[in-house]
């Protein structure tokens, strides 16, 4: 299994493919082409096409910058390219890339700028910069008092791996009392029992 599994990690560019066709005659081609890739990098983010899908998301925003296109469409193409580097293991460069998405301060749609948050955390907790993360999450959860399963699973394996365990369990039992879901159950019963995981057996091959 792979450690990334124990955090939330949000996509945002998919469902591109909507109005492509009827836009192309209102917008550049630049935007429909864009688009086009964006599509074809969502299809390929898997685990053996991700630098497929990042040299998509590549060609998408380079297309998007050319033309000046709607920032929104730039902005989650950005956000994802950046969770593509995440999922290649590229946590510094992923972390940078999250970072100059954030600067565009894109915020017309604050659900969208709040996953990049969320994701950025994540990635934190992935990096081992524990107390970045905690207090990041902390942040996001003073924000988000509902509906927030997604932060806390992520709060409570970033507790795990500070041997907080008595938090981390109070975590995951509010995700499950939320939704009664848990992504994966590896983190709660390590915190049950007072011990850590395996964590390099939670990690991807080299």
């Amino acid at each position: 299994m792979d450690m990334r599994q124990l955090v939330y990690l949000t996509r945002i560019s998919e469902e591109r493919d909507k109005y492509i066709w009827e836009d192309m005659y209102c917008r550049s081609w630049d935007e429909i082409i864009g688009r086009i890739y964006l599509l074809k990098a969502n299809g390929r983010f898997e685990n053996k096409y991700y630098k497929d899908a990042l040299a998509a998301f590549e060609q998408a925003l380079s297309l998007f910058a050319e033309n000046g296109v709607n920032k929104e469409y730039y902005f989650r193409a950005l956000a994802d390219k950046a969770l593509v580097q995440c999922f290649l293991g590229e946590y510094d460069t992923a972390l940078a890339t999250f970072d100059q998405t954030l600067t565009m301060r894109y915020s017309s749609d604050k659900f969208y700028h709040d996953i990049m948050l969320n994701n950025r955390a994540a990635i934190l907790v992935l990096t081992g910069a524990y107390s970045e993360a905690l207090e990041a999450l902390h942040k996001q959860l003073e924000r988000d008092t509902e509906n927030n399963n997604e932060l806390l699973f992520t709060l409570a394996t970033c507790l795990l791996h500070m041997e907080r365990y008595s938090e981390a369990i109070a975590a995951y039992e509010q995700v499950i009392a939320q939704r009664n879901f848990l992504k994966r159950d590896e983190g709660l019963i390590a915190a049950r029992q007072g011990r850590q995981p395996d964590w390099d057996s939670l990690y991807p091959a080299k």
